[in-house]
């Protein structure tokens, strides 16, 4: 999960980036990354297992197109949507250009950009989950294969009660970063 994730995040914020800055990228590309968004996680796991075969790569390549999308959208709004007042006193004082965008465009995006990250962990998760199921790859989603391969109901509930928690305790963490984001920008 954490490659995957990772290569979620690196994806999803230079993509992000690159629509909220190139108008011609967002006219070209900004409506397929919407569309590569709202495809399930698990619709990518046939592409990824003919592509890739029953392997880990199958399970990664499934976590970044299942979540990376968010990010892209996340980011992207966050860059569109810099508060005209910052927006217009930066200009004031001078900023222009690549210093406008790197320093205050970004900046104020950070915000949206952690929210996509946020959403895109769950939607990872998921992803991550339904790869591991159908390639039966190691991992909770694997197991999950081999309890109902056994038919073990008792099985099959503490993995799914497992699986909730650990989704949970992660989005815990992510709900900690969040709000020292938001503290740090001034929205709470």
């Amino acid at each position: 999960m954490l490659i995957g994730y990772l290569l979620v995040v690196l994806v999803g914020i230079g993509g992000g980036l690159l629509l909220g800055r190139i108008p011609l990228v967002d006219q070209v590309v900004g409506s397929l990354a919407v569309a590569l968004h709202a495809i399930p996680g698990a619709a990518w796991v046939p592409l990824s297992i003919i592509w890739f075969g029953m392997t880990e790569r199958a399970v990664i390549f499934t976590i970044v197109l299942g979540a990376a999308g968010i990010v892209v959208v996340s980011t992207d709004t966050g860059i569109r949507e810099v508060p005209p007042l910052i927006a217009r006193a930066s200009r004031t004082l001078g900023a222009r250009g690549a210093n406008y965008f790197w320093f205050v465009v970004v900046p104020a995006a950070i915000p949206k950009i952690v929210d996509g990250l946020r959403l895109a962990w769950a939607f990872g998760w998921r992803a991550l989950m339904a790869g591991e199921l159908f390639t039966s790859v190691s991992g909770l989603g694997g197991l999950l294969n081999q309890v109902v391969k056994t038919q073990d109901m008792n099985a099959l509930l503490a993995l799914m009660l497992l699986i909730a928690v650990a989704g949970i305790a992660v989005d815990s963490l992510f709900k900690l970063l969040q709000r020292r984001v938001w503290v740090r920008w001034g929205l709470i």
